[in-house]
């Protein structure tokens, strides 16, 4: 299973919000249980940045723990200090 999450970034923040992803974020779901994986891909559509974070997770359960969880919401508001309509999707396996 996979949480994907896409952003634009904001702008002047694209070096802040890739060292965020990198560091911080990377760092906070992989040590989550029942992750398996934390991917960022850097995608640019019609010239304007965005990214496109994909995160595996053993099942529903493990994600929804985390989803919930005070340390999440706090990763989560320092994200959205770099990035703008981000929107996210719960895939059962990768096509």
């Amino acid at each position: 299973m996979y949480l994907t999450v896409r952003c634009d970034i904001l702008p002047g923040k694209e070096q802040e919000l890739d060292n965020f992803l990198t560091e911080r974020a990377k760092k906070f779901w992989l040590s989550q249980p029942g992750v398996k994986s934390f991917h960022v891909y850097k995608d640019t559509l019609v010239g304007w940045p965005e990214r496109t974070i994909m995160i595996e997770v053993d099942d529903m359960s493990s994600l929804d723990n985390i989803l919930h969880s005070d340390a999440r919401q706090r990763v989560r508001r320092e994200f959205q200090t770099y990035a703008t309509d981000v929107q996210s999707q719960i895939l059962d396996t990768m096509i």
